[in-house]
Parts: C-alpha cells; sequence; structure tokens
C-alpha cells in the first residue's frame, strides 16, 4: 500500500498466541503505512520510538490471548505481556487493535492509514486493516461489554484486566533528541 506523501515501515515479531486452550507460537510480519499531521521532526520521531517499543518491547515474546478473565490470570504469571482481544486473536482482529493503538499513541503527531498484517499461524495470508475494514464493526460491538480498552489509550498498557496504569515516563521511556524522521516538502533545494 503507497501513500504519497507518508511513511511505510516494516517490521517482524514472534509471540504466543492461545486459541481454543491452546498455545501456539508465531511470527508476524507488519507494514505500517502512515503520514505526519505535524512538521516538528522530534515530535515525529518521540511517536515513532513509541511505535517501535511497542513491537520491540511488548508484542515480541508476548501472549495474545481472547478477552477472559481465567486465561488472563492463568497466564500473567509469566513475565511475558499478556493482551487481550476482543474475540480470538486471529490476525484481522489483532490488525484493527494494533492500528488503534498505534493512532491512539500517534496523538495528533502520526497517524496511521493502514496496516498490513500477516502470521505464520495466519497461513501467511496477508490483511490490510485500514479504517474502513470490516473488522471495525466486530471491535465496535463486542467493545461495549469491556470496561477498559486499551487499544484506545495513548499510554504502555496493554491489557484490559491489570489495573496498573503506568505512563511512559513512569516505564523509563526515553528517545535520543536526534530525531531520525525528517520532513521533507516539495520542491528542490538549492
Amino acid at each position: 500500500m503507497l501513500n504519497e506523501h507518508g511513511i511505510s515501515w516494516n517490521t517482524r515479531f514472534t509471540n504466543t498466541i492461545c486459541l481454543k486452550g491452546k498455545l501456539w507460537p508465531n511470527d508476524y510480519k507488519i507494514t505500517i503505512n502512515f503520514v505526519a499531521l505535524v512538521s516538528d521532526a522530534k515530535k515525529q520521531n518521540l511517536v515513532f520510538e513509541k511505535y517501535k517499543y511497542c513491537f520491540y518491547r511488548v508484542f515480541q515474546n508476548s501472549v495474545f490471548i481472547k478477552h477472559d478473565l481465567k486465561a488472563y490470570n492463568t497466564l500473567k504469571s509469566f513475565s511475558n505481556f499478556v493482551i487481550d482481544f476482543v474475540v480470538e486473536p486471529f490476525d484481522q482482529i489483532t490488525g484493527v487493535q494494533m492500528f488503534s493503538k498505534l493512532n491512539a499513541i500517534g496523538d495528533g503527531v502520526l497517524k496511521v492509514e493502514a496496516i498490513q498484517i500477516e502470521s505464520w499461524q495466519g497461513e501467511n495470508l496477508q490483511y490490510v486493516i485500514t479504517n474502513e475494514s470490516p473488522e471495525w464493526s466486530t471491535l465496535q460491538e463486542i467493545e461495549k461489554t469491556i470496561d477498559y480498552h486499551w487499544w484506545k489509550n495513548s499510554s504502555p498498557h496493554f491489557s484490559s484486566f491489570d489495573t496498573t496504569k503506568m505512563t511512559w515516563d513512569e516505564i523509563g521511556f526515553t528517545v535520543s533528541n536526534e530525531p531520525i524522521l525528517h520532513v521533507i516538502q516539495g520542491g528542490r533545494t538549492k
């Protein structure tokens, strides 16, 4: 997917998914297409570093489960992040909730326009998630039954069950002052 004035970033992560009472290893390939909403490279860099944190520190080696308190309580004793999804964590719903979380983190600085998601357990079928994807209706219908929506919150919090909601500062999140994303406005340089 190509956005004329946007940025595309590819990443991978491995984790475990809990489906129908069994744990399965999984490997994901993700492409995120986003656009800068502000020209401040430092703000862009901060948000991009938060995006990378989500994939490299949270999703990597995590356990994806259906929103189920019993499963959450069973798995939370391990030192992995246990991340709940509104239904079984199939690629499409995983992509929709990631899309929502990244836009919450983007907070008017970067806007995700599309996520392409594929996984080994999903037979490497690639799903493209946008604002118009049909999976949003599943998310909106089921989230009415859930009190806390981690995917709508800009904090580094990834569980509807965990009551400890820390801020980016509290987890020690820091980034270099040197921006790595550069906004280049059209035209020629002299």
